[in-house]
């Protein structure tokens, strides 16, 4: 068609037209040949509190609180001050108690001996026989100390010169495998009856997750009103299962492993209460044996200062955001023991 012969008007729109037409196609190839950038490579995490633990119902702690956890344990080795095999026999002692539960052989010993520092020196005693701890055992920490001894031929009760400011650590017999029954009606006295306790901390084993036996008392102590929080042992087995500490993205992923585990407990636990409330009570993972820091020459175990740090909470030692210190005592201490009793 000769453009000549339409109307000017209609001449001079065709002509606008072609001359936006070759713009457009222009346009639209170079849109078409951009190209879109990939995502961001995922994030790698590091090892801290909150990528190493599940915080729920707690604030995660500070590195000066830590610190302060740290020293509060370290400074001071623990003293025994009870040793019972009922609840009727328990001293009526006015310091704060945290308790720590697990299934038979489960490393309780190992962990409480790395919670007191007391590893570095001497080697825990963990018996290959399930249920060998028959006594619930109660350790004094921090505070004061221990006062001056009795005079020679007067006797006093260990708990009775155990200083205020301090805590007990309350080591309760073994449950499921080879433990005894009537031990574990003792421990559920003194959970539901004890006014000292302040906390119930409760083992799990990484490696092989939650046993009826753990469900059924984590329910008692749900269902009870009794304040616990889990503690999943043996982290090392997973997130540092080789000798050698691993490399920043193999490190991010076995981390990314761990938070699925702590979210299946989650489920897990949800499906046994039944009452369809969600799980909030925090999870701590930890390590009597292995560290992840190069620099700590492997005194400082994985998860160990986190777990102190919660259990000063318990008894309202935490000290503030900026953590607090106290001086070394001097106090002689002891080990764990599980081939005997503590009399």
């Amino acid at each position: 068609m000769d453009l000549l012969y339409l109307p000017p008007a209609l001449r001079s729109n065709v002509y606008a037209a072609l001359r936006y037409l070759p713009h457009r196609a222009l346009s639209t190839h170079s849109i078409s040949q951009t190209t879109i950038p990939p995502p961001p490579p995922e994030t790698l995490l590091t090892l801290s509190p909150t990528t190493l633990n599940s915080y729920t119902t707690s604030l995660p702690p500070t590195a000066p609180q830590l610190k302060h956890a740290q020293t509060f344990f370290a400074s001071s080795p623990p003293n025994i001050l009870f040793t019972a095999a009922h609840f009727r026999s328990l001293p009526s002692s006015p310091h704060p108690e945290i308790a720590f539960l697990g299934r038979s052989n489960v490393g309780k010993s190992s962990l409480l001996n790395a919670l007191f520092n007391t590893t570095a020196n001497h080697t825990a005693y963990v018996s290959k026989r399930p249920g060998k701890t028959r006594t619930m055992n109660g350790f004094g920490i921090g505070g004061a100390g221990m006062g001056a001894a009795p005079l020679s031929g007067k006797k006093e009760a260990a708990w009775k010169r155990f200083g205020i400011g301090g805590m007990v650590v309350v080591d309760m017999p073994g449950y499921g495998g080879g433990s005894r029954e009537e031990w574990g009606e003792e421990a559920l006295k003194y959970l539901s009856k004890r006014k000292q306790l302040r906390r119930t901390f409760l083992l799990v084993d990484t490696e092989h997750g939650l046993k009826q036996s753990d469900l059924s008392l984590l329910t008692h102590l749900r269902r009870s009103g009794i304040a616990y929080t889990i503690v999943m042992s043996k982290a090392d087995k997973l997130l540092h299962a080789s000798a050698k500490i691993p490399g920043p993205v193999r490190l991010s992923n076995k981390l990314r492993e761990l938070i699925i585990v702590q979210q299946r407990l989650r489920e897990k636990l949800m499906e046994a209460y039944g009452d369809g409330r969600e799980v909030r009570e925090d999870i701590l993972c930890c390590s009597a044996e292995k560290s992840l820091d190069e620099r700590s020459g492997w005194r400082a175990k994985l998860g160990i200062d986190e777990l102190r740090f919660a259990a000063l909470s318990a008894c309202g030692l935490q000290g503030d955001t900026a953590g607090l210190t106290r001086s070394a005592s001097g106090l002689h201490g002891v080990l764990v023991q599980e081939d005997d009793s503590l009399d």
